[in-house]
């Protein structure tokens, strides 16, 4: 019995190590710099502007949770120059039905396909990219780890 509680919690660990792993270059080998979600709430982000990419999906207790964290978040960097977006792969009719009940206050995006979490190598969520302005992830984690400092010190340049 003890065998199996071993091999199970190494094979978590295992694969929550490769988590973690952020290729700065991701977006950009994936042909992915141009940010086409399709949008169940607000407008798609730009190009060329530092963003905040958090994955989620409603059936998902922790993600639903940390929504007044994210608001709070994006409340903070308002007028920053700092985007953010949720984004799912559950079908937009569902989502949109979805957040009508929901109070998530930043745009919310649909990745059917789920390229975005492959090419960023998402393999559980919540879970967040900070992509700087060029496009490299400078950041990848928990997105509960978010935070302002984190967000503003991710993105400042490194001398």
């Amino acid at each position: 019995m003890k065998s199996v509680h071993l091999i199970s919690i190494l094979a978590l660990a295992l694969t929550l190590a490769g988590c973690g792993k952020k290729n700065p270059a991701a977006l950009a080998e994936a042909g992915l710099l141009n940010y086409a979600f399709t949008m169940a709430q607000g407008d798609r982000p730009q190009s060329g502007k530092p963003l905040v990419i958090e994955f989620w999906a409603s059936w998902c207790g922790p993600c639903v949770k940390l929504f007044p964290h994210l608001n709070k978040l994006h409340g903070e960097l308002e007028g920053t120059g700092i985007q953010f977006i949720a984004l799912t792969q559950e079908p937009l009719p569902f989502v949109s039905k979805y957040l009508r009940s929901k109070k998530l206050l930043y745009p919310v995006g649909v990745d059917i396909d789920g390229q975005f979490g492959k090419a960023l190598n998402v393999k559980y969520i919540p879970y967040a990219v900070i992509v700087d302005g060029e496009g490299r992830v400078v950041w990848a984690g928990h997105s509960g780890r978010l935070s302002k400092a984190r967000i503003e010190n991710s993105l400042a340049p490194k001398s």
